[in-house]
């Protein structure tokens, strides 16, 4: 299918913005009742409104996800895989890879979970965790998890973590709590656990947003980098600092994704716009001595005692000797956790996907699988949508699944088999998700069981660099689809699908430098919000987010014009009387459908942009009722109504917050709070 990438005509401004502090401004002309309120006035007409709230349960998205795990055996002699299972909260299990049982697990609180597990070498299990970018150990033979706290106070994610002979544990940083538009490098650091104190090795350089990778060989430290591949190599005691020359055909990467050790050799995956490749680089020599391995994911690679290396490729498990042939084996395992541990005399290689152990007998090669018995953990309502069934459905953050509600019957289902689903659409009778990595879009038969062919891909955007398709719409019959890009990467696109022939038409470059995030229809056209934010480890260079009209006829836009003071649009609705609105993660903003122009803000709840580190590209929601004449948001956590046209009549439901609200055709208001569902029929206020 085409892929167009227009260069869009000069973006027009608003005219001025409303003064936020100024004194009420009313004016009604040529009969359209059209209103320009500042923040006062919008202030002067807001009301709370206490209404009987119904209550639905939680929302029953829950999953186990693995995201770090490894397997060796311990001081004791016992073989163990340990890892870290996301939610909230998350936690570390402690496994028995040879009986395939759970022994126990160590809660993780102010955690989302982990991507890098290590076994020291007296024992102490290390977890470097994300959402909040602590790092966690648990001594040999301890009963509860300590909590190192963060390395800076800037970090929100910590990535692998390694240790050295004397147990002092190395990991990377992103520097999310930052705030502001500028992102600071990314740093390495270390733990002593008998001192308590971190030692800063500092950054690497501007271009380098993540420390992705960490791992120690000998007296060295190496770190792979993100969102530009690189590879540093760090002297631990003097933090002397060296880069190390990429091989051929890997300077063009995003990441060094994955560091592991084999004795002296140093594994490395790259990703490489979604693809991964293997190298193996001679830390004695160093010299890069073995690659590309095309699709090598591994987090860890296995050592026996006879130095045999152990890995996958794919899932297909392979041994390298020391003299360096490589035998793919008749063996599938997962690339969590990968290691080699020994028990009563044998040695077995273990592998691990979220609740999957695979047990592989080296000396046999037999191969066991166990469904080990890991207690799920919520996952984060992250989309939400009234399907062509007549139910509510919802997608979780980041595992996926999909949970439907059936508000006749009162009653819930859950299904695990759909991935993580960024934003979801009706079309007619049809229900589309998108979903990541890839931006994959996917139809979906909510009335059939996930799985053999249910969802189905329609198409996806990963040629295009786009990773996060948050706004999808029903455009007249058409799919309208909106994308974040992937890492690095700060273009956004805009796909327009034809369900009747299977058409797509991809749009890059319909906005310099944003990403699509909203989108509505009306009339033969798509209205579309941006976010200045791309993808994550890339610096915004626009100042403020754009709403923009594009013709579906022409397939050109109409116009395009910025909210000034709002860095991204992450909701839309049109409504009669000319208008289009948009929500910000405080405001709702009325703009005209003829040029754009801004005719009304209203601030529902203050917001500061500066403090902002961007890496989430959701916060609003609208939703418009034609038979009550009533626009429905959910603007800064608050539920709100407010009268499109005529006499402003702002209203914020008392008692409660909310987001991702769906309007039912009875009218009621369903939204999520937390963890669970809620409703309200707002006409019982009237």
């Amino acid at each position: 299918m085409p892929l167009h990438r227009l260069t869009p005509p000069t973006p027009g401004r608003t005219g001025g913005r409303c003064n936020r502090l100024g004194l009420i401004v009313l004016i009604i002309g040529l009969g359209l009742g059209m209103i320009i309120p500042g923040a006062a006035a919008a202030r002067a007409a807001t009301r709370e409104v206490t209404l009987p709230i119904a209550e639905h349960g939680a929302i029953p998205l829950t999953a186990t996800t693995v995201a770090g795990a490894m397997s060796g055996t311990m001081p004791d002699g016992t073989a163990r895989t340990w890892a870290a299972v996301s939610g909230k909260p998350a936690y570390l299990a402690e496994i028995d890879p040879i009986a395939g049982d759970v022994i126990t697990t160590y809660p993780m609180p102010d955690s989302g979970g982990a991507w890098g597990v290590e076994i020291g070498p007296d024992g102490t299990v290390w977890v470097a965790s994300y959402g909040s970018g602590n790092l966690y150990y648990l001594p040999f033979g301890a009963a509860a998890i300590i909590n190192a706290g963060r390395p800076h106070p800037q970090t929100s994610f910590l990535w692998q973590v390694d240790t050295d002979a004397d147990g002092i544990a190395y990991t990377g940083t992103f520097q999310g709590f930052a705030g502001g538009s500028v992102l600071p490098p990314a740093r390495v650091a270390a733990f002593d656990p008998k001192t308590g104190q971190y030692r800063d090795y500092g950054e690497f350089g501007a271009a380098y947003t993540y420390v992705r990778s960490t791992a120690v060989i000998g007296n060295t430290i190496y770190a792979g980098m993100g969102t530009t591949a690189a590879l540093f190599a760090i002297d631990i005691d003097s933090g002397a600092k060296s880069e190390i020359p990429l091989p051929e055909g890997r300077e063009g990467c995003q990441f060094t994704y994955e560091l592991a050790t084999s004795g002296t050799d140093l594994w490395v995956r790259f990703d490489c716009t979604k693809i991964s490749y293997g190298y193996v680089y001679d830390t004695v020599g160093r010299a890069w001595t073995r690659g590309p391995l095309t699709g090598y994911s591994d987090q860890r690679v296995g050592r026996d005692t006879a130095g045999n290396t152990w890995f996958t490729i794919g899932s297909t498990l392979h041994r390298l000797s020391p003299d360096g042939e490589d035998t793919e084996l008749d063996a599938a395992i997962g690339s969590k956790g990968i290691g080699v541990v020994e028990s009563g005399g044998q040695e077995y290689v273990i592998g691990l996907t979220n609740n999957v152990l695979d047990r592989y007998d080296i000396a046999t090669g037999e191969q066991e699988q166990h469904i080990l018995d890991l207690p799920g953990t919520p996952t984060t309502p992250r989309s939400a949508v009234l399907g062509p069934d007549g139910r509510l459905h919802f997608g979780g953050y980041f595992s996926g699944g999909l949970a439907s509600f059936d508000p006749a019957a009162e009653e819930w289902q859950f299904q695990a088999r759909l991935g993580q689903t960024e934003g979801f659409a009706t079309v007619g009778d049809r229900l589309y998700g998108g979903h990541y990595p890839g931006a994959k879009i996917e139809k979906i038969d909510p009335t059939k069981p996930l799985g053999s062919g249910n969802p189905t891909e329609v198409f996806n955007l990963t040629a295009e660099g786009q990773d996060r398709p948050f706004a999808l719409t029903d455009a007249g019959g058409l799919l309208a689809v909106g994308t974040v890009p992937g890492y690095g990467n700060l273009q956004g696109a805009l796909a327009i699908h034809d369900p009747a022939t299977g058409d797509v038409d991809r749009y890059v470059g319909l906005i310099p430098d944003q990403c699509i995030t909203a989108l509505a229809y009306a009339n033969g056209v798509v209205y579309g919000g941006t976010s200045v934010y791309g993808g994550n480890g890339v610096e915004p260079t626009q100042d403020n987010a754009r709403v923009f009209a594009f013709d579906l006829l022409t397939r050109k836009l109409l116009w395009n014009v910025e909210v000034e003071g709002q860095r991204q649009v992450t909701s839309l609705e049109v409504t009669p009387g000319r208008r289009v609105w948009a929500g910000t993660k405080g405001t709702l903003h009325a703009l005209s459908t003829v040029d754009g122009k801004q005719v009304a803000d209203y601030e529902i709840a203050p917001f500061d942009w500066s403090t902002f580190p961007g890496g989430t590209w959701q916060g609003t929601s609208l939703a418009y009722d034609p038979s009550t004449n009533r626009l429905y948001g959910s603007i800064g956590g608050k539920v709100i109504r407010i009268r499109p046209a005529g006499r402003p009549d702002l209203q914020i439901l008392a008692g409660t917050g909310g987001a991702h609200i769906v309007l039912a055709p009875d009218h009621r208001l369903y939204f999520v709070n937390g963890q669970n569902l809620k409703s309200i029929d707002w006409r019982e206020a009237d």
